[in-house]
């Protein structure tokens, strides 16, 4: 009720007078101390950090969400949900709701959204599912994650979103991005589609999807992300004005699941993933891709072309959760960057942790993690880069 009230109150704020029903204010504070070491193989300084954290393991948020029963079983409700950093109360985004602004309309034919949403391969929002293929989730940085292991996605705007209703625990979601207002719907801008389908039922979860970004054919705003074709071969360049050029698809196809023993869950996934921008898998290659370059090409302007597996486990432990997992990236340039830099691409990462709850909305965790990445050119006498990191995580999480 204090919640209902609290959020009513923040609409006045907005709108000078607030009538809702069923509206509630909610949000999530995780603070935290990361200490972080990572052998950067001569590319820069070895880079050594002691510093104060917001959400390791879960982004920090407040969002209002509400809804109102039209009759004959159907629901209109709404999330507007915006990230911040705890330890300078700035603002995570570079606008108001940026985690998640969605309306939808549910009934018994499923549920209709449209917004900015985030993916079913993405993080935490209203329809993500990858994060259940690792006990790790997508948090804790540097971890063997989904955002670490397998090739991710992202929030969109203007999206659209259906999910039927569950089948005994079967359910289908699919999912359309017309891309930025600035250009929606045009081949000026990358539009998101992907189908998934999903099934929980009991101890079991799995999890199938396939999802493509059709990448823009042409741009004048950020030509750092394509290609010179003038000059054989073409190179990267951050000179040109505008560029026309045509990139294939990316595509990916993730599967896993886990199973609860009850003494402990077992998680699995593997993905295959073609024509991924090298910044769309995280860890340490995607934090400082912009600062290593091969054949005078960054890292970041690479697509790759590959697979993943991780390989996970939770188990109740002293009133905790003990949680360790495995994630091993195999891949190499693909077709986009064919001509520029024939190069591989290596990744093992490992992670232990404990997570315990101090009460049902307040825990607290500890997490250790290594990466080791290894980006090799296939030239003959070609560069090698093989940065290593070293990650310890502590927390607490509060959710209201």
């Amino acid at each position: 009720m204090k919640k209902t009230l609290a959020a009513v109150a923040v609409l006045g704020a907005f709108a000078g007078s607030a009538i809702a029903a069923d509206v509630t204010l909610y949000g999530i504070v995780d603070a935290g101390f990361q200490y972080n070491h990572i052998d950067m193989d001569g590319a820069s300084e070895d880079i050594d950090t002691f510093e104060m954290k917001s959400g390791q393991q879960s982004g920090s948020r407040w969002g209002l969400k509400g809804t109102e029963d039209l009759g004959n079983g159907l629901t209109v409700g709404f999330v507007l949900e915006n990230g911040f950093t705890f330890d300078d109360g700035a603002d995570g985004g570079d606008r108001m709701f940026d985690r998640e602004s969605m309306l939808f309309l549910e009934g018994s034919f499923g549920k209709l959204a449209f917004g900015r949403i985030g993916s079913f391969n993405q993080g935490q929002g209203s329809f993500s599912l990858i994060g259940g293929l690792t006990p790790f989730g997508t948090s804790w940085g540097y971890a063997a994650q989904a955002g670490t292991v397998f090739a991710t996605s992202t929030r969109f705007d203007n999206s659209i979103v259906y999910r039927t209703p569950s089948f005994a625990g079967f359910q289908v979601t699919a999912m359309y991005s017309m891309g930025g207002n600035d250009d929606e719907n045009e081949s000026s801008t990358d539009r998101y589609y992907g189908i998934a389908a999903s099934y929980k039922n009991g101890p079991v979860f799995g999890y199938l999807a396939v999802d493509s970004t059709n990448y823009a054919t042409w741009t004048s705003d950020h030509p750092e992300d394509y290609w010179d074709t003038t000059t054989t071969p073409p190179v990267w360049t951050e000179a040109t004005d505008e560029y026309a050029h045509d990139l294939d698809d990316s595509l990916t196809v993730t599967l896993g699941g886990s199973y609860n023993f009850e003494v402990a869950k077992v998680y699995f996934g593997a993905q295959y993933f073609d024509n991924v921008k090298s910044t769309g898998i995280g860890g340490i290659s995607k934090d400082y891709a912009a600062e290593v370059k091969f054949d005078g090409t960054k890292l970041s302007a690479l697509y790759l072309e590959g697979y993943a597996v991780t390989l996970g486990v939770d188990a109740p432990v002293a009133g905790g959760k003990v949680m360790a997992a495995l994630g091993y990236i195999d891949a190499e340039t693909a077709s986009n960057s064919d001509d520029v830099v024939d190069a591989d691409f290596t990744r093992w990462t490992a992670s232990v942790g404990y997570d315990y709850p101090l009460s049902k909305r307040t825990n607290v965790y500890a997490v250790g993690a290594y990466m080791n990445d290894k980006f090799e050119n296939n030239k003959a006498g070609g560069e090698e880069w093989n940065p290593q990191s070293y990650t310890l995580m502590v927390g607490m999480r509060h959710k209201f």
